[in-house]
């Protein structure tokens, strides 16, 4: 982790010693969070994952922009809610809450003065997390055992409108979220408005 922040400062250095702007803004926006991969053994009846749903969650935090006009290096540091739901086969709904502190390292391209292309990679820092449901699910699973990291990847869209941006993206999570009974990746489609404040 530390020479992950350090890989960012020199490169928000480097940016900013030869970038012709350097804005900062803050964001928020919907989290529509989910769920790949999942395995479910030990204690849990499989019956779980054939009903895996998708939650909405949210984030917020601030952002930077470095560079040029036409191309530039956006880092941000969001809060941020995932996880997902499943039902066992009587209906009984468990849900798996997940909070992060994400930290997406993002080139940003501008094909037309209004539209933008962003793509880069996340690094999230689990913050917190919370599992409810019937004791067969919550006994199951160990939250201790929950990895603490994890990694990711971005590709999305955007319009800006004066101060103002509307984002819509993709996050695929690349690394398995683990407890002793369960694996799954995060996956989660965001939509965000962000401020620029200078």
């Amino acid at each position: 982790m530390k020479k992950l922040l350090m890989a960012v400062v020199t490169a928000f250095i480097a940016f900013s010693a030869n970038a012709q702007k350097l804005d900062f803004g803050i964001k928020g926006g919907v989290n529509f969070a989910n769920a790949s991969d999942i395995k479910f053994t030990g204690g849990l009846n499989e019956s779980y994952k054939q009903t895996a749903d998708g939650v909405t969650g949210y984030h917020f935090g601030v952002w930077a922009e470095i560079g040029s006009s036409s191309i530039s290096f956006q880092p941000e540091l969001l809060y941020s809610r995932k996880g997902f739901k499943a039902t066992d086969e009587i209906g009984q709904e468990s849900n798996v809450q997940l909070n992060y502190l994400d930290i997406p390292l993002l080139a940003k391209i501008k094909p037309l003065p209004m539209l933008h292309i962003v793509a880069g990679p996340q690094v999230s820092i689990k913050l917190a997390d919370k599992i409810t449901g019937p004791s067969d699910f919550t006994d199951a699973l160990n939250q201790e055992s929950f990895k603490n990291g994890d990694w990711g990847a971005i590709l999305g869209a955007g319009v800006s409108l004066s101060n103002f941006q509307i984002d819509a993206r993709y996050v695929w999570g690349l690394s398995k979220v683990t407890s002793d009974n369960l694996e799954f990746k995060n996956q989660m489609f965001q939509i965000s408005l962000a401020y620029k404040l200078f």
